[in-house]
């Protein structure tokens, strides 16, 4: 009928693109060409669109000028953000192929983000009063644009899930209403966009503000009425405050016009060659595509599609959460109950999303409602440290024993791979106790590691790590000359400058100018890879490669610690991180602004880089580290009494290995042998190959083959531990720590290689780093405890920890480092090894 409204599908292409980028790093062509963030982007859009069934479809990307306007008013918009590799731009003029397949507008306009695209033409929709608007995006930024005509179906981490955003979400979400969230955006800033905000002022507190006056200007209109630090804070921000707000405002401006976005027709035989071309068989299967047919509207044809050979479904099935819905694919062919209960993630394609009304096994055995009421704590919140943070009083009660919950925490523990969505906070902390009350093992974990390792954290976080500003601008200055001379002298090695930032001009003088052989270099689109795989085949066979090798390095380090960190430090020159428990499905301790744990460790460029972390006048650091923790885990995991013997008696593994695998004494073992056994055996907890091996060692293929072959006779019971771990993933649909900490492994079914391998690596790997975590985190709670007055822990860096304490506490709080973590584990028959180092600044610990 005529009054039926017509939809405009708008996607944000490099937001999608990404999230399919890094979701996929490992698919590519036949021919070596990388296509996952193509075929990310292809799996979640293909099936919005079809269920959708749009009339319009248009993809909008970033030109690359896009942020030159922006940063204009504000240079530091946008900046310091991990540039992707090669392979990522290699892949874009794939992705628009397949747009241009597909039917899709692929638009990209000089001066104008994809932001301000998306508000235009979702703008020109809702004021042509016949269409409805749905942005597909991982981006809140979006919720600008959000209006009663509008909604946004928003990617989370990773692609676990989608939902469902309109108007009354929006207002639910941040407790104000649609129109303020600018005007809250101005206040609280973004860091991942680098708009600053007023500094010292965070969401809640805006949220306070903005629903007591209103707006940004509302705000300062009544400056009088507000005291305190916080007066304070807002008058020293106000510059900034309506600086963000003009950087964060979504343009309407942008010149596309919607009547010049074609009306979607679908050709099913050019979509078939695309996705033929680009080898994603999976969906021409999952689509129905091999049907003979002809060009039809998208109602007609999608439509008619079959969904995994079932009839297709009712569109964008989900489970209500107030006026959020997370949206579920439905899966087809969901056979027995009992692999319903043991796979909480089904496929679409090769990517996974969660299923509506399938449980994990642990739900599915809890009743669906339930008579009992666990009485909640005095604290229950979804970001506990991030309350301690922000409310002084929080602090104080935890921090003096007061019983607390967190809710992020606890659904990670239930599920790792699936993002907790934050609801109404009692409900969830009933679901969650219901659940955790048929899983024991879990509970405790949760009580005595991730819960308790709370206000350790906080405590570290607040006190911080001190820099010192001056070395850092002292480094920069040797960076920046290093690598203006690198560049010279690639410059006159070549016979001309060229732009080394970019893939295609270097390809063009290595394997063009220089004539460089190209057999066995992977090729796309964009001609030969200049990457760091294919660079290190040419080492050797022409000086500039280790010069190029050696400018990217520097570059890297450059931009990603010299030039950020001396800018995230406070006023009294002290960084704070923020360490969080629930983004490694181990449930290792992650780093994030800044990333301490990513700073090169063996590298003299890291080791500078680190020099320039002090401690305090009249203090010192003291750094702890676990030696060859892995492996002392593996063999007291897998029972291997030869190797627990030979660490307990204090052997070098590494040389004994050797000598073993090559049958000679040890005293013959040469380093190049000692060497590939020290490789092999920290790489076998990570599944490395005969391949792997040989590159990492320099060893033909066929030598590493062997050489693993004779390392599995030497090492059976660690051979027989992993492939039972395996079985385990497979049958079980989970791996687990020594304690019981989960990881489900729905992946290791997969029909897809590179997605099996990879799920039988990270299952291999799980229990035994795992419980190096759980192990770190009672020692660093029982650490927390014990150390004395004038001694603080810092940091954590993945086997180690760092403390300041003052100089004549450098004894004692060695001594309760040394034994907290060697005696961790009392019953294990392995012995636990720690190596403590003092220093003014980290590079010397």
């Amino acid at each position: 009928p005529e009054d039926v409204m017509k939809r405009l599908v708008v996607i944000d292409g490099k937001s999608v693109f990404y999230r399919g980028y890094y979701a996929m790093p490992a698919l590519a062509m036949s021919d070596g060409t990388p296509t996952g963030g193509v075929y990310g982007f292809a799996a979640i859009a293909m099936e919005i669109v079809k269920r959708l069934e749009p009339n319009k479809v248009a993809v909008a990307w970033d030109a690359k000028d896009s942020v030159l306007r922006r940063r204009a008013l504000y240079p530091e918009y946008k900046t310091g953000r991990v540039k992707p590799g090669e392979d990522f731009y290699a892949q874009i003029p794939l992705l628009r192929e397949l747009c241009e397949a597909l039917g899709w507008a692929f638009i990209e306009v000089p001066e104008f983000e994809a932001d301000d695209i998306i508000g235009a033409l979702c703008r020109q929709a809702d004021e042509a009063g016949d269409f409805e608007g749905y942005i597909v995006s991982s981006d809140l930024d979006m919720l600008q644009i959000v209006d009663e005509n509008t909604k946004m179906y928003r990617l989370l981490k990773g692609f676990s899930g989608i939902e469902e955003i309109d108007v009354p979400a929006v207002e639910q979400k941040y407790g104000i209403l649609k129109s303020q969230f600018l005007d809250l955006k101005a206040l609280k800033g973004d860091a991942s966009d680098k708009i600053p905000g007023v500094p010292g002022v965070g969401e809640k507190t805006a949220v306070q503000l903005l629903n007591k006056y209103g707006t940004l200007e509302g705000v300062y209109e009544h400056i009088s009425e507000i005291t305190g630090a916080l007066q304070k804070k807002l008058e020293a921000g106000k510059e900034m405050a309506f600086l963000s707000k003009e950087l964060a405002t979504i343009r309407f401006d942008a010149p596309v016009k919607l009547e010049e976005v074609p009306e979607l027709v679908v050709d099913r035989e050019r979509i078939v060659r695309e996705l033929t071309k680009l080898e994603f068989r999976s969906l021409i299967r999952k689509y129905g595509l091999k049907e003979e047919g002809t060009s039809l509207s998208l109602r007609d044809s999608l439509g008619k599609m079959s969904y995994a050979g079932t009839p297709t479904e009712p569109p964008l099935r989900g489970e209500p959460v107030g006026s959020v819905r997370n949206i579920h694919f439905p899966i087809a062919n969901r056979k027995t109950e009992t692999r319903e209960k043991s796979l909480p993630l089904e496929p679409v394609g090769n990517i996974r999303f969660p299923i509506a009304n399938l449980k994990s096994e642990t739900r599915e055995k809890s009743p669906s409602s339930t008579s009992t009421s666990f009485e909640m704590p005095g604290v229950v919140a979804w970001d506990v440290k991030g309350e301690m943070h922000e409310k002084r009083e929080v602090a104080e009660r935890i921090l003096n024993g007061e019983e607390f919950w967190d809710l992020n925490q606890g659904a990670f523990l239930l599920n790792p791979l699936v993002k907790a969505e934050e609801g109404e906070v009692e409900a969830e902390y009933q679901r969650q106790m219901t659940e955790f009350s048929r899983q024991p093992k879990l509970l405790r974990i949760m009580k005595q590691l991730d819960l308790p390792m709370i206000p350790v954290l906080f405590k570290m976080e607040r006190r911080g790590m001190r820099i010192e500003q001056k070395y850092y601008t002292e480094l920069k200055e040797e960076f920046t000359g290093e690598i203006r001379e690198i560049e010279q002298k690639i410059y006159t090695e070549v016979g001309r400058e060229f732009n080394l930032n970019s893939p295609v001009q270097l390809a063009e003088v290595l394997y063009g100018k220089l004539g460089l052989p190209t057999k066995g270099i992977k090729k796309g689109k964009t001609g030969y890879s200049t990457g760091a795989k294919e660079l290190s085949k040419l080492e050797g066979l022409h000086p500039v490669i280790a010069e190029i090798k050696r400018y990217r390095e520097l570059s890297k380090l450059l931009t990603t610690y010299v030039l950020p960190l001396p800018e995230l430090a406070d006023g009294e020159g002290r960084i704070h991180t923020t360490f969080t428990q629930n983004v490694t499905s181990t449930g290792r301790l992650s780093s994030v602004n800044p990333n301490l744990q990513n700073i090169p460790v063996r590298t003299e460029e890291g080791k500078k880089i680190r020099a320039g972390f002090v401690a305090e006048e009249g203090k010192v650091l003291v750094s702890a580290d676990y030696s060859q923790f892995e492996l002392r885990l593996a063999a007291e995991m897998a029972g291997d009494e030869a190797l627990i013997s030979d660490f307990n008696a204090g052997v070098d593994i590494h040389t004994k290995t050797a000598a073993e695998v090559f049958a000679i004494p040890m005293s013959e073992v040469t380093k190049v042998q000692r060497r590939a056994a020290k490789t092999i055996n920290f790489g076998i907890i990570y599944g490395m190959s005969a391949k792997g091996l040989s590159e990492a060692t320099g060893m033909k293929v066929g030598e590493a083959a062997e050489f693993i072959k004779k390392y599995f006779e030497l090492r059976r019971p660690i051979q027989e531990y992993l492939e039972r771990i395996l079985r385990q993933a497979r049958e079980v649909g989970y791996v687990e720590t020594m304690w019981g900490r989960r990881r489900p492994t729905p992946d290791v079914r997969s029909s897809n290689f590179v997605v099996r391998t990879g799920a039988e690596r990270a299952a291999k790997n799980m229990p035994i780093q795992g419980t190096e975590a759980d192990l770190m985190k009672k020692a660093m709670i029982l650490i927390d405890k014990k150390l004395p007055e004038g001694a603080e822990m810092i940091c954590q860096i993945h086997d180690s920890v760092i403390v300041e304490c003052d100089e004549g506490k450098v004894e004692e709080v060695s001594r309760i480092l040394t034994e907290v973590m060697e005696g961790v584990a009392p019953d294990f028959k392995v012995k636990l090894k720690v190596e403590v180092s003092v220093g003014k600044n980290w590079g010397e610990v």
